[in-house]
């Protein structure tokens, strides 16, 4: 039976720079698999947590079960060198308008179910062209 994985991103700030380690570690044990990762960066923090005043900032982008995330919030919550952490589910992926317009032109355009529509117009008949004379003519006939 397969198991389905799911995206996640996990962004996280730590006491100090080993705490990377541990979530990288942690990631490992829970069968993660990891597709990317941010440096920590030291950032201070616009207010105190945990006695606090500066923190390491980092992110992991990783495959797992969508079961195993409950497991991982709790063993976060639990270690003391985890100041903040949040998992969410990344937003699907943009493509530009672009490539859609073009996608939908190659739709419409190039396939061969649809025939193209050609309007065939009957001629009309020509317009006659009256002159002066002939306008006054006309007009005296209308008006008896």
């Amino acid at each position: 039976m397969d198991k389905e994985f799911k995206k996640y991103e996990i962004g996280f700030v730590a006491k100090d720079e080993k705490s990377g380690d541990d979530i990288n570690k942690l990631l490992v044990i829970h069968k993660c698999e990891i597709m990317e990762s941010g440096a920590l960066d030291r950032i201070k923090l616009a207010y105190p947590i945990k006695k606090e005043n500066v923190g390491y900032f980092g992110y992991f982008h990783f495959l797992i079960e969508p079961l195993a995330i409950e497991k991982i919030k709790s063993e976060l919550n639990l270690n003391p060198n985890i100041l903040r952490f949040i998992i969410i589910t990344p937003p699907a992926e943009r493509r530009p308008v672009s490539a859609i317009k073009t996608e939908i032109r190659r739709k419409t355009f190039v396939s061969k179910d649809i025939e193209p529509k050609v309007e065939i117009r009957k001629p009309s008949a020509p317009s006659m062209v009256l002159t002066n004379e002939a306008l006054e003519k006309k007009l005296e006939e209308i008006l008896k």
